[in-house]
């Protein structure tokens, strides 16, 4: 039997978009298992762990917030974040306290120390992408940012529907 030119376009689309997905696949693992480049190169006790830098930035972006919120925000139980905040806490980064309004709710809020650390650790990590990416062009950053982002954001849906 001959298959119609259409139906052979078809099929080489979904091969070429398999392949395309196992490339994106292999690169993605790749890329979580280098992510904490910085860290993991140098050792600097100036550097600090991906789930305490990304709660010290969020904390310091959007403002105190009740230990749910914070859940809710990074899609993890409320025990998980606690163990988290508690380390934070234990360093002096963040400090927790009763919602002025209702004493059930645990409410948390970046210190100067935790300022002055994620800033630090966001230096760190800028000029290590500035060295990683300095021969990219202004449109191949753009592009990349952009699909970048689109990634996470479908990674994020696909999470909050599971």
């Amino acid at each position: 039997m001959i298959l119609s030119t259409e139906h052979q376009t078809m099929e080489k689309g979904k091969h070429m978009r398999k392949s395309y997905y196992e490339q994106i696949e292999h690169e993605v693992t790749m890329l979580l298992r280098r992510a904490d480049y910085k860290r993991t190169l140098d050792g600097s006790a100036r550097t600090m762990d991906r789930s305490a830098y990304l709660l010290l930035k969020w904390l310091d972006r959007e403002g105190p917030s009740a230990v749910g919120v914070i859940s809710e925000a990074f899609q993890l139980d409320n025990s998980t974040v606690s163990r988290q905040i508690a380390a934070l806490d234990a360093k002096g980064w963040v400090r927790r306290y009763s919602h002025p309004e209702d004493a059930r709710v645990s409410m948390v809020g970046i210190t100067k120390s935790g300022q002055e650390a994620i800033n630090t650790a966001k230096a760190l990590r800028l000029e290590a992408y500035s060295e990683l990416l300095d021969d990219w062009t202004e449109d191949e950053l753009h592009i990349f940012s952009k699909l970048l982002s689109r990634l996470n954001r479908s990674i994020e849906r696909r999470k909050r529907l599971q």
